[in-house]
């Protein structure tokens, strides 16, 4: 397992990591983009936004770039919330398209974790997601694939027994709760089926609508046709837009 650290400035400490801070969990995110590990780093330190994590990991290495005695802005949970203060953030990289990449990067991480649980003398308890703290969905993709699926992953590197996995029955239908689909800043066309050879229609710019699921990777929506008082339902492209 190749580990690259990558130092924070201390000029930076204020906007970036302005507490000290003793872990007591590890906090799991999937980054929503398809950047590199060290880009992801590089970009982070680099800008002057109140946004942070302590790793990030692709499928070739883990880069750290804040020291786990300090605090970083992953969260969403407020100044003195118990995931921004607390816990050591983890970014999975190559989220968005996913594929091979993404599953590589996943399979390195549960092994940094692993490693981490072992440093700290910590259970599989201690290793959360950041829907925990302030209900985002994320880390997206690898609670699409499943979060127990996940954990077992970490279970197998520290010889622990895996868990089962809850398999759901979706022949009358899905149980799945409704969740909110938000737009990005490019209109998003929709599409009758999950390969996107069809299109229906399309979403405007930070458009929001219901979102009944995730098929074959591709959320299904409801929207309102442009113009009109009528919905359509069709699958969109961006993972990213599943809140």
């Amino acid at each position: 397992m190749q580990i690259t650290n990558v130092t924070c400035p201390t000029s930076k400490y204020s906007t970036k990591c302005p507490y000290e801070m003793t872990p007591q969990g590890i906090c799991v995110h999937n980054t929503a983009n398809d950047a590199s590990a060290m880009s992801e780093v590089s970009y982070m330190i680099g800008n002057n936004n109140k946004v942070s994590f302590h790793v990030a990991i692709d499928n070739e290495r883990v880069v750290t770039g804040i020291p786990f005695n300090r605090n970083t802005w992953h969260c969403g949970d407020g100044g003195s919330g118990k995931g921004n203060r607390t816990q050591i953030s983890i970014e999975i990289c190559y989220s968005k398209s996913g594929g091979e990449r993404f599953d590589e990067a996943e399979n390195l991480a549960t092994c940094y974790i692993a490693y981490l649980l072992k440093q700290y003398g910590w259970g599989i308890e201690k290793v959360t997601k950041h829907q925990d703290y302030n209900g985002k969905y994320c880390p997206h993709r690898t609670l699409d694939y499943g979060w127990e699926r996940f954990l077992n992953k970490i279970r197998e590197q520290l010889g622990l027994q895996a868990q089962p996995v809850e398999e759901k029955d979706y022949s009358g239908g899905s149980d799945e709760e409704v969740r909110k689909y938000v737009n990005g800043s490019t209109i998003e066309n929709i599409y009758a089926d999950t390969s996107l050879t069809k299109k229906i229609g399309y979403l405007n710019p930070r458009e929001e609508c219901d979102c009944f699921g995730i098929f074959n990777n591709r959320p299904m929506v409801r929207y309102i046709v442009t113009g009109t008082s009528n919905y359509k339902i069709g699958f969109a492209k961006w993972l990213g837009g599943v809140k």
